[in-house]
């Protein structure tokens, strides 16, 4: 009896150290899990982290491909709109083109009118030369003869010079005027040009500098039409000497 209880004594304790030894494994195993679950923990909230900071990047990036989008629409009617001004400004700028060519032409037309009136006069004052001799007996009777037949003479040509000298002036200010204007257009044509040059390579690029082109028409050419036409005429009593020559007389003076 006795080494019966004996025996169960000593396998209660040999139970008891193997069930002890089983706690410290398991405490060992849990307490490894409990790292691992808190290691993973933390990657897993670092990654919640840059999961929301990767959000916010894509929210920020789609509403710049929204704004950029929108940009790109309204470049896109801009073009349009620029390309038909441009259209417009080609089709004005061959309109008066013709219509310049056209008053050049009716220019052309009055400066031969004025030469063969200069030419006329010229002549009459040859004429009159070889007959000094009566003009020096009666000088102011045959100078008003001789305005009054040169009138009377004028009217009968069918060459005399139709334009007015206030028509002349009009004529010569609103060619000035249009070529100013084809100037400005051209200018406005190039710089529409260079700015839809600029959106398309969307570079930043300098403005070209257009250079002024000089006008085609010389100022000699005016000069002559005054020596040959307008001072012959007003001498002659054909035009009526008013304050608005005054400009006429003083380049005469200057030249």
């Amino acid at each position: 009896m006795t080494n019966l209880s004996h025996k169960d004594i000593n396998f209660t304790e040999e139970e008891f150290q193997k069930h002890e030894g089983m706690s410290e494994r398991e405490r060992q195993v849990m307490k490894k899990l409990k790292e691992v679950v808190d290691k993973q923990r933390d990657e897993i909230r670092a990654k919640d982290r840059e999961l929301g900071l990767k959000n916010e990047d894509v929210e920020a990036l789609q509403q710049q491909q929204n704004r950029l989008m929108k940009i790109n629409h309204d470049l896109r009617h801009r073009i349009t709109v620029v390309e038909a001004q441009g259209k417009a400004l080609i089709e004005q700028k061959v309109e008066l083109e013709a219509y310049l060519q056209t008053k050049e032409q009716e220019m052309g037309n009055l400066r031969a009118e004025l030469g063969k009136l200069r030419e006329k006069l010229q002549g009459e004052d040859s004429q009159a030369s070889q007959n000094g001799e009566e003009v020096k007996a009666e000088p102011n009777n045959d100078d008003c003869l001789s305005e009054s037949e040169k009138m009377a003479m004028d009217l009968k040509d069918p060459n005399r010079p139709r334009f007015t000298l206030q028509e002349l002036r009009d004529v010569l200010h609103e060619r000035n005027e249009l070529k100013s204007r084809v100037f400005l257009l051209q200018e406005e044509l190039l710089y529409y040009k260079s700015e839809e040059m600029e959106e398309e390579t969307r570079s930043p690029q300098p403005t070209p500098i257009i250079q002024p082109k000089p006008s085609t028409q010389p100022e000699s050419g005016i000069k002559r039409l005054i020596f040959t036409a307008i001072m012959p005429m007003v001498a002659a009593g054909l035009i009526p000497d008013d304050p608005t020559l005054q400009p006429i007389r003083r380049l005469v003076s200057l030249v």
